[in-house]
């Protein structure tokens, strides 16, 4: 009895993609601020002083607000609260590395405690 081997031999398939395809355009990369709200400017206004993030240079806070809408972890109804940021912060802490929050994080949370006006309550009693 002649056991072969594990089939025929076979000729190496070209890859997925054919070698000689024409180059795509790659596609232009998105302003990192277009996702955020008007809610999200003017906080970022009143933390950090910036205006425009594209036009003046985004700081930390602006670029992490921006990362998280794109991300779709501060999703498009939501607001950036409170409670949002607070759990931003915690979640930065556990990582054991910087934390570009803790520094905005007092004063964003002051600036959303005014501008709520002490409406940050929930009320359970309807």
């Amino acid at each position: 009895m002649t056991v072969s081997g594990l089939g025929a031999a076979r000729t190496p398939h070209s890859p997925f993609t054919p070698l000689h395809r024409t180059p795509r355009p790659e596609k232009p990369a998105g302003r990192s601020d277009e996702n955020l709200t008007g809610r999200d400017r003017e906080l970022i206004f009143q933390v950090t002083g910036v205006r425009d993030p594209a036009q003046q240079g985004a700081t930390a806070f602006a670029a992490i607000l921006a990362a998280e809408r794109a991300a779709g972890r501060l999703a498009p109804g939501q607001e950036a609260g409170a409670l949002y940021l607070k759990d931003l912060n915690r979640r930065y802490e556990r990582t054991g590395g910087p934390n570009p929050v803790a520094a905005y994080l007092s004063k964003a949370l002051a600036y959303l405690s005014e501008s709520q006006g002490g409406a940050s309550r929930i009320d359970v009693s309807a």
